[in-house]
Order: C-alpha cells, then structure tokens, then sequence
C-alpha cells in the first residue's frame, strides 16, 4: 500500500504521456487537452481560493488577457504562442497584483462582485479597443505549421507540462512558509496579522501567482482554438469551472483540482452530448453538482480522508485500551 501512495504520481504520468496514442481520435486529444487544462487552472485558483480563501469568480479574465496578448504577438510579432503564452503571462501576473492591491481591500461577497466588475471591465476593453482586438468578430490566428495527423497532440502535451508546473508551484507553496502564512489568513486574517504575516502582501503576491497558470492556459488556448472573441474569452463560465472542478476534488487541497478536472470534464462532455447543446445540459449539470456538494460539502479527497479517519479512531482507541490491560496484567504478574 505504501509502494502504491509513492509510485502512483509516475504511473499517472505513464498512462497521460500514451493516452494521445491509444485514443488517436481528435476528440479524445480535445477532450484530454481541457481536462488537463482545466486542472491546471484548478489548481491555480485553488492557491488564491482554496489556501487564502478569499474565492475570486473573475478569474477568467486573467485567461481572456492571456490569450489575447498571445493571439496579439502571434500576429502582429510572429512570436511562437506556444513559448510565448508562459512569457506573455508574467504580463498578466503584474496587472494582477495591481489589481488585487485593490481589490483586497475588501473581502467576502464585496470581493467576489469586485473580481466580477474585473471581468466585465476587460470584456468591454476587448469589445471597444476595436484596432487591437478587432472588436466583436475577434482575432484569428494561423493553424499549426505541423502535420495535421498530429494537430491536437503538441497542445495535448504542452498543457501537461503545465499542469505539471503548476502541481509544482502549487506543493511548494503547501509546504512553504508563504503557505502557511496564507493558510493563517484563510483561517483567521486578524490573529495572522497579529503573529506577523504581511497578510496584504500575501493576498497579492497569492492572486498574482493565481493568475499566472490561468493566464499561460488561456494563452495556449488561444492558439488551439485558432479564433478568440470577447464573449468566449472573457466567459464567467469559464472562471466558475475552475472553482467547481476544485470544490468538487476539495477545496484547499493539492490533489483535489486535478481529480475534479477529471471528473467534472469528461462528465460535462458527455452530458453535453447526450443533451446536445441546448441550456438542458446546463440545468443537469447543476443538478448533479448539487447534490455532490450537498453529500460531498468538503469535496471527495477531504471526504474520504475524513472517512478513513473516523474507521481508524476506534481501532486505534481499542488497540490503546488493549495495551492498557496489557500493562496492567504485567505489573500484577
């Protein structure tokens, strides 16, 4: 059992890396590329929302930004969006923690409708700054120089390399000092500040980094798609999947966005097929999510974390009494 908790990280590996080979269809490379991308941004959000708690449903206007800037460079510069959206996402990163300067001043629902006047305001940039953006109709970009046999497979890959960056910065994060500081704040900002934490600087450093993995996967999906517009760039629905694919795995949690990713994508999509592209699919999905987080409220790893917890506190009570009487037999002996 031991053996399985270490090595299952690199079996994971193994069975990503050959998925794109045993599935050679393009719609199983579609549906892995946003799987693995909406882990990745699972887990970015999670480092603001789930360790600071302070949950931001305007995310994706850090991935709209991202992927107009590359779509931008692409065109205007040339420059390759596959290097380019990790650099280009430093960008966002800095205008993030600008306006998370400001934006944390609040907090609670104030913040919430905060980061949701963020999306619009950048939705409404990219609908007026017409000479940039092109307005409405959006920016087109050239399709990928290699084969079309391998079309989806180069975006397959690059976005697990991000997925893997991202559960990097993310575990260091867990484990840091920065972390810890951000877990006091979530549990309590006041006694935080108290003991020391600069909790205005970690709240903004927090929604910069947050916004970073957002910015590279929107930046990389700019180029996958080929064609961006405001309304699916700068899309709301976009930034409450990121929050439910993380509260559905568990909120808070290293591992929890990616297991949701995996589950609420697939899910998604097949829903969507059985109900086509009519709002029902939408309706049922609700449903669904609503009556996980109503059983699941924690998300599934806390859940069956908890549940393991509570099947080992009797055993490990009874094996404390035995050794109780154990002892007690010897001093009579």
């Amino acid at each position: 059992m031991k053996q399985l908790r270490r090595w299952w990280p690199a079996l994971a590996l193994i069975v990503l890396l050959g998925y794109p080979w045993l599935y050679r269809e393009p719609y199983f490379h579609v549906l892995g590329f946003n799987t693995l991308m909406f882990a990745a941004m699972g887990i970015s959000w999670n480092i603001m929302g789930g360790y600071t708690g302070y949950k931001s449903l305007g995310h994706s206007a850090f991935f709209g930004l991202g992927a107009y800037l590359v779509a931008i460079a692409h065109n205007q510069l040339g420059w390759n969006p596959l290097w380019s959206a990790p650099l280009l996402a430093i960008v966002v990163t800095v205008v993030a923690m600008f306006l998370g300067w400001v934006m944390l001043r609040t907090s609670g629902s104030a913040f919430v409708l905060a980061t949701i006047a963020m999306l619009l305001i950048f939705r409404l940039l990219a609908l007026n700054l017409k000479e940039i953006t092109k307005g409405a109709p959006g920016l087109s970009q050239p399709l990928p120089p290699w084969s079309p046999e391998f079309s989806r497979m180069p975006f397959y890959y690059t976005m697990l390399v991000v997925l893997i960056a991202a559960l990097a910065v993310s575990m260091f994060i867990r484990h840091s000092r920065f972390g810890l500081g951000l877990l006091a704040i979530r549990d309590d900002e006041g006694k935080a500040e108290m003991v020391g934490v600069n909790t205005t600087l970690y709240k903004v450093v927090a929604f910069g980094v947050s916004a970073y993995f957002v910015a590279v996967a929107g930046g990389i999906w700019s180029y996958f798609t080929t064609h961006i517009s405001p309304v699916f760039a700068f899309d709301i629905i976009v930034g409450v999947e990121m929050i439910m694919v993380t509260m559905l795995g568990g909120l808070g949690t290293l591992w929890g966005p990616v297991l949701g990713a995996f589950i609420y994508i697939p899910a998604s999509d097949l829903i969507l097929f059985r109900f086509g592209s009519s709002t029902l699919h939408l309706v049922v999905l609700g449903v669904l999510m609503t009556v996980i987080l109503l059983f699941l409220p924690r998300g599934i790893l806390p859940t069956i974390a908890g549940w393991i917890e509570e099947r080992r506190a009797p055993r490990a009570a009874h094996e404390g009494a035995r050794s109780m009487i154990e002892m007690h037999e010897e001093r009579i002996a």
